[in-house]
């Protein structure tokens, strides 16, 4: 059991939980990140943090933009996809009046949704 999981084996740190997801989607990289662009934790810990973290708060206001002009409800996922299939997944983080963003580059063919769907909820739960 990792020093950063409860006896429940849960993660008690935003980098545990993006460890976790990475090695369960086998994605290569993943960041939290404020709306702002603001990194709070990335796995591995070693990639440029700021990089992605300002790629996905760009991400975050284009979205925006589309959201208010064409009158949609709040954006849930945002994905790119490259050529060679790789995707950048986006999904939006609410808890108490404030954003968050959950990034990944997934491989191609991977799934990715039930693994982040779970890695926004232990995410809430360190919020509470």
């Amino acid at each position: 059991m990792s020093n950063e999981q409860t006896k429940s084996g849960e993660p008690t740190s935003f980098r545990e939980i993006l460890n976790e997801m990475n090695e369960a989607g086998q994605f290569q990289v993943s960041v939290l990140t404020s709306v702002e662009g603001l990194p709070i934790a990335t796995s591995p810990r070693d990639y440029d943090s700021d990089l992605i973290s300002a790629m996905v708060a760009l991400i975050q206001r284009v979205s925006n933009d589309a959201q208010s002009q064409l009158g949609m409800a709040d954006v849930d996922e945002v994905t790119i996809h490259d050529r060679d299939r790789i995707r950048l997944v986006c999904r939006y983080i609410a808890f108490g009046g404030e954003r968050l963003i959950l990034a990944a580059l997934v491989p191609p063919n991977k799934p990715y949704r039930r693994v982040t769907n779970r890695a926004v909820r232990q995410i809430k739960r360190l919020l509470s």
